[in-house]
């Protein structure tokens, strides 16, 4: 094997456990203090709930569940057995990347409690994120110092708290770090030589990749295939090409393993084009915009910086889901740029660092408008958030800053003394990570905010106690307003609301929850026709006047059907569902089970109470 390129190196030290120890345990006690989680009653309340923006929670903890109950789990086909009724909620046609990581936080649940599984893998994502950064940089030979702070502006990314708790999958960034040592030695004369250890080390790392989220999948591919591709320019060796196409095709085996259970129902059942649909317009609405990457979220300290980025969000078509670097960040940032910019202005071009070429093709790639738009102007859509790719460019200028002070402090080691040395480079380095703790780390969660959570999930659960105390076990329960799964609320009612009560249910059956686009579930709809038919609003009361013939024929085929409740979430009705309440209690229905949120009922389709 030939020798390592210099300054690529592993540190030749044994891993640094009082820093990894503070590390992690800063992590932990930093995301405890933003999200206000110090009490067993805390642990057990989600940090999000029913808040609009947020709303897709709901539909990460009904995932956390089947795969709890044993529904959901990796490679097989997945029913779960409590949704879809009169059938099982069919799953197999949405791609199920995260089919381990899933396993994983669905037995936290099971084990710690649906609501304190959730809260404890989402600081397990910051924590494996930090930990992770600190490693890799110490293998790329950064100081100590430098590579705790980097681990801790990745770890606390206020993009990965952007992403939680609804978009847990996405908030799972903890594996970016490793991409850069692949990218760096396929990059690097003499490249990835085949069968070597790094070699192998790539390859686990490609299987990492494909087992998580696709978009940093396809980041990690593109990037690793680009680099390979220059290294092969510039030395005129195809072998190094070799070794990158083999890494890529691992991380490609692993995503078509966790791709077989959809791909062979779709083979035995038929092809679904609903299912997994992705508009075009998405892809410029939530493309990377380099001004995203500036504003801060509302959630913090400073109220100035908090307006600002409550201001730019509010005058801005386009979205965002959580760009900003931080202050640190942004400081690597700048320092790279600046870098970059000097050495072709001096017309240095081979002296750019790579980390420059990584990023300035992330902002190519997926910027609005960029390239992975022009793609998908000809109907490859499947990436459609380009933002995402923000967390990439973050992991990227912290290594390099990490790279670059560390260089500075060892110059420094030549001219100033041992002992001033170590006390400035500790000084700033804790003046660094002062500033992420207060920049990056959300304000503490209102305790205000905790008890209505806690109160809507009271509400909830009171309420589904109910309907499981007046319904025999295994009782069928169908759902109002009938929408589509998933990704298709309906007015007033976010996509995945109807999967509240499911949420604390032991035994009932719920309408809700098959995946859209197949005629099976087409019944649903018809029965909604049927019970509106005939249905006038009046515009200046939203009053919503019924023809109790129709509501009757409508009630008579759900009986038919084995079903024996009503459910309606009154968000979804122009009169929150008044008078169709009050026409199934005229019906005879009077047995009304209500939340104390007035927001659900559930009517048991048994006349006379």
């Amino acid at each position: 094997m030939k020798e390592l390129p210099p300054g690529d190196a592993p540190a030749g030290r044994q891993p640094q456990w009082i820093p990894l120890l503070l590390l992690t345990s800063l992590v932990i006690l930093a995301w405890c203090v933003g999200m206000n989680r110090f009490s067993a009653d805390n642990w057990n309340t989600p940090t999000q709930y029913l808040d609009g923006y947020f709303g897709d929670v709901v539909g990460t903890l009904a995932g956390f569940k089947a795969t709890a109950e044993g529904d959901v789990l990796p490679f097989t086909w997945k029913t779960v057995r409590r949704l879809g009724a009169p059938y099982d909620g069919d799953w197999n046609d949405w791609p199920s990347i995260e089919e381990i990581p899933m396993f994983f936080w669905g037995m936290l649940a099971r084990v710690c409690g649906l609501f304190a599984g959730l809260n404890l893998s989402l600081l397990l994502g910051h924590v494996l994120a930090a930990v992770t950064f600190f490693l890799v940089a110490r293998a790329l030979d950064c100081s100590t110092p430098w590579a705790f702070v980097g681990g801790l502006a990745f770890g606390l990314a206020p993009y990965i708290f952007a992403q939680s708790p609804h978009h847990i999958t996405v908030a799972y960034a903890w594996h970016v770090p490793l991409f850069l040592l692949v990218w760096k030695w396929v990059a690097t004369a003499p490249g990835l030589i085949w069968g070597s250890r790094r070699f192998q080390q790539a390859i686990g790392i490609a299987i990492v990749a494909g087992l998580q989220n696709v978009y940093y999948t396809n980041i990690f591919c593109q990037l690793t295939l680009l680099g390979a591709a220059t290294l092969v320019w510039r030395t005129a060796s195809k072998p190094p090409l070799r070794s990158a196409v083999a890494v890529i095709g691992a991380a490609a085996v692993v995503f078509a393993l966790m791709n077989i259970d959809t791909w062979t129902y779709r083979s035995a059942n038929g092809a679904n084009a609903a299912a997994f649909s992705r508009e075009y317009k998405w892809l410029e609405i939530y493309g990377l915009k380099l001004v995203d990457l500036l504003v801060p979220p509302s959630t913090h300290h400073a109220t100035t910086f908090a307006q600002f980025g409550n201001r730019h969000r509010a005058a801005a078509v386009l979205q965002d889901e959580g760009s900003y670097l931080g202050l640190v960040g942004l400081a690597a940032l700048t320092l790279l740029v600046s870098t970059a910019v000097a050495d072709v202005v001096k017309r240095r071009g081979s002296s750019v660092p790579m980390a420059a070429w990584q990023i300035l093709w992330i902002v190519l790639c997926f910027s609005t408008g960029g390239l992975n738009t022009i793609v998908g102007a000809f109907g490859f859509t499947m990436f459609r958030t380009g933002s995402r790719s923000s967390i990439v460019i973050l992991a990227v200028a912290l290594l390099y800053a990490a790279e670059r002070l560390t260089r500075w402090q060892r110059e420094g080691e030549k001219k100033l003394p041992p002992e001033s040395l170590r006390i400035s480079v500790a000084t700033v380095a804790a003046g660094l990570c002062a500033v992420i703790l207060w920049d990056q780390v959300p304000r503490t969660t209102d305790p205000a905010q905790i008890a209505t959570i806690a109160r809507h999930v009271a509400a909830d659960r009171e309420f589904t106690a109910a309907m499981e105390a007046a319904l025999p076990t295994g009782a069928m329960v169908f759902q109002l307003p009938v929408m589509n799964f998933p990704e298709s609320p309906a007015a007033g009612v976010p996509a995945y609301d109807h999967f509240r009560p499911y949420l604390y249910s032991s035994h009932l059956r719920f309408s809700f929850g098959s995946i859209k686009g197949r005629e099976r579930e087409a019944w649903q709809s018809d029965v909604q026709r049927q019970l509106l038919r005939g249905a006038q609003v009046n515009q200046q009361s939203g009053a919503l006047t019924l023809v109790a013939d129709s509501v009757q024929q409508a009630v008579t085929r759900l009986l038919e059907k084995g079903f024996l409740a009503l459910y309606i979430n009154r968000n979804g009705f122009p009169d929150r569902g008044r008078n169709l309440v009050k026409t199934l209690a005229e019906l005879g229905f009077t047995n009304v089970i209500e939340s104390t949120a007035n927001d659900l009922v559930c009517v048991v389709l048994q006349k006379g109470g």
